[in-house]
């Protein structure tokens, strides 16, 4: 008897238990989904208005106010990066393309815009030519200013004399004017392998640093070795000084980060264009560049970092 409703009454139990864990994990789940609702469009409204975050942070589980991120700052400095390989008769419409993005650009405020073409075949003669003459079609010629390659300084200058660059244009004093500088393949190698040499000599001064014209002598391994919070301040400077050094090789330019770079052709690439100025920029690809009869890629792509919650690695 007991086998006969253990047999007739087991799967009924099992089958309300199976129902009744569906149920829950359901309930769970929808639960879950409205939280995560309730998350978002409190964050949302606190982001709107950032006097009622304490409130909703204390009914809801916001995420502290620095985690959320911040819009960027309006863009000055815009790279390029010409990640394709342009035929010679491809070349005009190109040189019309860049010719419609520098006239964008200028409208839009930037200051400077880095080109980056690996082969260099947009500072050549016949070329930037053409891009001059675009300028001068768009009545740009006297408030752009083209300049091929980075300017090196004096070789008498000193790195501790030389502009130390900075994150934008402004901060460079690049002026009112719109500067476009363009850049090979080469121009990405030898400012770093300078900066690196000057790096060298300065370790051999010592913390004081070298005086200009200086001499320097080496030290031998082990000796002056400097203690932790010495070490941790050299490392905090570190960027700053390259930054100067960078100045120091390739001009105030070349201290320039730009806010995004325009990547052109079928991949995602930077295709060699300077790494040392990209380490906090947005990328955003375009397309081919002779297949840019508009704008509305570049504005897509303005916007796209307009809207960018900047949060730096926090």
């Amino acid at each position: 008897m007991v086998l006969l409703l253990s047999d007739l009454l087991l799967p009924v139990l099992q089958a309300v238990a199976y129902a009744a864990l569906g149920l829950c994990v359901r309930m769970h789940a929808a639960l879950r989904a409205l939280a995560a609702l309730c998350a978002l469009a409190a964050a949302q409204l606190a982001v709107a208005a950032p006097a009622l975050h304490p409130l909703l942070a204390a009914l809801v589980a916001l995420p502290p106010r620095e985690h959320v991120g911040s819009r960027p700052r309006p863009p000055t400095v815009l790279g390029v990066a010409v990640a394709e390989q342009i035929e010679d008769d491809q070349w005009p419409a190109a040189v019309e393309a860049l010719g419609r993005l520098l006239a964008w650009a200028h409208d839009r405020g930037f200051r400077l815009v880095l080109i980056h073409e690996p082969g260099g075949h947009h500072k050549q003669g016949p070329v930037l030519r053409q891009l001059e003459l675009q300028l001068l079609q768009r009545r740009l010629h006297s408030t752009v200013r083209l300049q091929a390659g980075w300017q090196q300084p004096s070789e008498a200058a000193c790195p501790g004399q030389m502009h130390p660059g900075g994150m934008g244009a402004e901060e460079a004093g690049y002026g009112r004017d719109l500067r476009v500088v363009l850049l090979a393949a080469g121009d990405g190698e030898w400012p770093l392998l300078a900066a690196a040499a000057a790096g060298t000599t300065a370790a051999a001064a010592g913390p004081g640093g070298l005086p200009c014209g200086a001499k320097p002598q080496w030290r031998q391994h082990g000796e002056a070795a400097s203690n932790g919070a010495a070490a941790l301040d050299a490392a905090v400077a570190a960027p700053a000084r390259v930054r100067q050094r960078l100045a120091a090789a390739a001009g105030p330019l070349g201290a320039a980060e730009p806010d995004f770079v325009l990547v052109t052709g079928p991949a995602l690439t930077l295709a060699g264009f300077p790494a040392w100025m990209v380490r906090a920029s947005e990328m955003y690809g375009i397309g081919p560049l002779a297949g840019l009869q508009g704008t509305a890629e570049l504005e897509g792509a303005l916007r796209r970092f307009c809207g960018t919650k900047q949060r730096w690695g926090k």
